[in-house]
């Protein structure tokens, strides 16, 4: 309509630019134009047909013309005013549109680099899936997410963390995977975004669950490194279809990163499971050469490489004897040259060799072709190098050298391993320092805290009291008396930590009993137990990290959970032990940022992946908190459940 008044675009565009106050300004020098052509085209009207109409009627004709005349041009001049005005509307419009979508975009990058950044500098497993499980919601408004590993051996999906999703959607979810939530469907998927009426594994049986709360698509989003994947993310949403993959890019680029965590605390899990297993490896009888082979097959396992070589020193200048994996020196007679100037250099220093890069040490790339990175180990008993291990990696900067400290340690575990003479009691040893970090960590964490806390209302009581503010000091005195309270409290559990046994005529199930009912005489939490029968044939050393995973899991309710019940539950299976523990309690903020308050968390992850098992963890807003474990039972010793975590 503006088009066909003005007659031009260009003109058009002109006065859409325009501002409405501007543009009737602009209107006004043309109204004397208008008025003009008007009153012509009203008296050439009136001179064309006055003569033709009956004088009777003439009185009528100027005030038919004057109708019809102002009538278009008021039309016209409404219209083109309407027109300008929906084009402003629609302007503005976008423009809020738009400035929307920026701030949305915004608050997802602010979000991304912040879980980013915590996912860079975590330092356990539980950490990592924390972020993991909060980036779908945080993100991209998922209603729910879960992190899902693959369980290679049992070909099946483990749930390591729920976040946002009810109870009664993750107990199906349990009873899904008990029954054997097939992985490989999801490890091969290439489509990642199902409904919920659409055939997906993850929506199998969970229908009329998800349905009911609301659910009606899902996003995955793999993790992996190597180009396999290790596991998914799920974001459950509660529109038919799942984000654009624009957005979904955001939440691909966390996954990326959380990969790359992971591989990396996985490697360090690998190296210390090494340490360990090293140090058992004596406990069987078996010659010299056997033990020194398994010491170099445990330990490339251990830092995921898999050609090296130890070589053992003969005395008086005779030279090595070689003990070799993945290495063919008849193949590679360069390779020995290479080995044995490592070697010297290891015997010369008694400190490891390390070099990152062959590329940067030109003496040696003749020596090591197509190896990208080298370290020599001194393999020893307090001052007395018994050996040395020489690893070989085809990737630069696998070895470093901040880790010297560590292939120190390795040597030493080595060659504690070969001398054998108190193997038993440094393995117990060992586990006497875990168990004292783990203590030491949670006294840091509750009671050097509460007493920092005492001390400073201790200095405030005393300004109150000089200042004569008797009510302020009565309020303060009655914080400090439930800060010494919450101090004793802490006390009480770590003393209950470093005695827990469960040699109880009824096992663990007797020991449990009893511990439940002093927490809930020294805390008023109600604690509501049930137990398998067959709990009582536990083996000991389950049982006490069973044990310990309810004690930190209680004194995570008292501390944090503001709850009033506890429900605590212990099953024997054929094949599996599994523990839960949930409570009615405000379980965790999603929008919350994630702090170092995990201890008690991580240090229960650390018990379970210890015994092989699995962890999972829920929580909502609200809604409480809910830990699983599920132990498998196994003939195997405890030393070989550790080689098979080095396999890994």
């Amino acid at each position: 309509m503006l088009r066909k008044i003005t007659g031009h675009s260009s003109i058009t565009k002109y006065v859409r630019s325009l501002s409405l106050p501007r543009l009737l300004y602009a209107l006004r020098w043309l109204v004397p134009l208008f008025i003009f052509v008007a009153s012509a085209l009203h008296e050439t009207l009136l001179a064309l047909l006055l003569p033709r109409i009956d004088v009777r009627f003439h009185a009528w004709v100027p005030v038919l013309v004057y109708t019809l005349t102002g009538s278009v041009a008021v039309w016209f001049g409404l219209g083109a005013l309407a027109h300008i005005m929906q084009e402003k509307e629609r302007a503005a419009q976008e423009l809020q549109e738009a400035y929307n979508h920026l701030s949305e975009n915004h608050r997802r990058l602010l979000a991304m680099h912040d879980i980013g950044r915590e996912i860079a500098s975590a330092a356990d497993l539980q950490h990592v899936l924390e972020m993991a499980a909060r980036a779908p919601v945080s993100l991209l408004n998922a209603r729910g997410s879960g992190v899902f590993t693959f369980d290679e051996e049992r070909n099946r999906l483990n749930l390591e963390m729920v976040w946002g999703l009810s109870d009664e959607y993750v107990r199906r979810m349990y009873e899904r995977i008990d029954l054997g939530l097939v992985a490989e469907r999801c490890r091969n998927c290439e489509i990642l975004k199902a409904k919920v009426s659409e055939d997906c594994p993850l929506f199998e049986g969970m229908r009329d669950v998800a349905k009911k709360e609301g659910i009606h698509s899902l996003a995955c989003l793999p993790f992996g490194s190597r180009g396999k994947r290790d596991g998914i993310i799920t974001a459950y949403f509660d529109t038919p279809t799942p984000p654009p993959e624009s957005e979904m890019y955001l939440l691909s680029v966390i996954a990326a990163e959380i990969a790359g965590t992971l591989e990396s605390l996985r490697l360090r899990d690998r190296q210390m499971a090494s340490m360990f297993a090293v140090e058992h490896l004596a406990e069987e009888e078996k010659n010299e050469d056997n033990l020194w082979r398994e010491i170099l097959e445990v330990t490339l396992r251990g830092w995921d490489v898999f050609r090296g070589a130890i070589l053992i020193p003969q005395g008086n200048g005779q030279g090595y004897r070689w003990l070799v994996q993945g290495i063919d020196l008849a193949a590679e007679p360069s390779l020995q040259k290479g080995i044995e100037f490592v070697a010297k250099r290891v015997l010369d220093t008694h400190a490891p060799y390390i070099v990152p890069d062959i590329r940067a040490v030109h003496a040696l790339q003749s020596s090591f072709p197509g190896v990208g990175g080298v370290v020599g180990i001194p393999l020893a008993t307090g001052v007395t190098i018994l050996a040395v291990m020489v690893m070989l990696s085809e990737k630069p900067g696998h070895f470093r050298g901040h880790q010297a400290p560590f292939f120190l340690s390795v040597g030493y575990h080595a060659g504690l391993a070969v001398n054998n003479a108190r193997l038993r009691e440094r393995v117990e040893h060992l586990a006497a320092i875990e168990e004292r970090y783990r203590i030491s960590r949670e006294i840091h964490d509750g009671l050097a805290q509460s007493l920092s806390l005492i001390g400073w209302r201790l200095d405030r009581a005393g300004n109150l009291l000089r200042k004569g503010e008797w009510e302020k000091l009565a309020e303060e005195l009655e914080d400090i008396r439930a800060a010494l309270r919450d101090a004793y409290q802490d006390v009480r559990e770590a003393i209950d930590g470093l005695r827990v046994e469960i040699n109880h005529p009824q096992g663990l199930a007797g020991a449990l009993s009893e511990y439940v009912k002093d927490f809930e005489r020294r805390t008023g939490i109600r604690v509501l137990v049930e137990s398998d029968t067959r709990a009582g044939s536990i083996p000991q050393e389950v049982g006490v990290h069973l044990m310990r995973i309810v004690q930190e899991g209680l004194t995570n309710v008292r501390k944090h959970a503001e709850a009033s019940e506890v429900f605590v539950r212990l099953v024997r299976g054929p094949a599996h032990i599994e523990l839960e523990i949930f409570d009615d309690g405000r379980g965790f903020d999603t929008e919350a940022p994630v702090g170092r308050t995990h201890v008690g968390l991580s240090s229960m992850r650390e018990r379970v992946n210890k015994l092989g098992g699995t962890f999972t963890l829920v929580s909502r807003p609200g809604a409480g908190t809910r830990i699983r474990v599920v132990i498998p039972l196994q003939e195997d010793t405890f030393p070989a459940r550790l080689h098979e975590v080095v396999g890994r």
